[in-house]
């Protein structure tokens, strides 16, 4: 994959075809993938007050006028990694303290009415503007995936954090991609595996 494809991963190509989480969980995924790892921190989507206003404003997680400062962009960034350490723990993991803390204190300050569609179907709105508004709506957006039971089907790549769906029957994907880090897995188990090998027959 070139730096060109590298830097649509996330937004416009999923790694190995992979087909987007549906409906309004996509966007969600889409903020746990605005940064992988694996590439420079100057890809980060949310890596300035600058990039995060456009990125918000694409995404309609945010209106016009909005001004996102600093820590705005600190908070968006501790959010999205505690949502991916969530994601993660959809593979068994144990969640971690200081991710768990985030998410409730977040829980806590965000604030929601209940509006109403054309045909009087209820929905949650956030209340506030800027980030406020896009953090209530991702935490929207996760509950409504919980509730439904959708969520489970949202992991995190054991190689590189990447949040992928999980369209298979039983439910047992690891990895973003197997051609790129399942590979990447089962080969470094491999020379780890030959390494071990090679110390045990040097020892007789």
């Amino acid at each position: 994959m070139d730096e060109r494809d590298k830097r649509r991963v996330g937004e416009q190509i999923e790694p190995g075809g992979r087909p987007k989480a549906p409906g309004r969980l996509e966007t969600l995924q889409r903020f746990v993938n605005t940064y992988n790892k694996d590439f420079p921190p100057a890809w980060d989507r949310l890596g300035t007050p600058s990039k995060a206003r456009a990125w918000l404003l694409q995404k309609r997680l945010v209106t016009p006028p909005v001004r996102v400062t600093r820590a705005d962009v600190d908070r968006l960034r501790e959010l999205r990694e505690a949502l991916r350490a969530l994601v993660a723990a959809n593979h068994g993991n144990a969640m971690p303290r200081d991710a768990l803390e985030t998410l409730r204190r977040e829980g806590a300050g965000v604030r929601l009415r209940v509006g109403f569609g054309s045909r009087g179907a209820t929905e949650l709105e956030p209340v506030g503007r800027g980030a406020d508004a896009a953090v209530a709506t991702v935490l929207d957006i996760l509950h409504e995936a919980q509730a439904t039971g959708v969520w489970p089907r949202l992991k995190a790549c054991r190689q590189c954090g990447y949040a992928f769906f999980d369209r298979s029957k039983n439910r047992s994907a690891a990895w973003c991609a197997m051609s790129i880090c399942g590979n990447r897995t089962k080969n470094r188990t491999y020379r780890r595996r030959a390494r071990a090998r090679a110390v045990s027959t040097a020892a007789i």
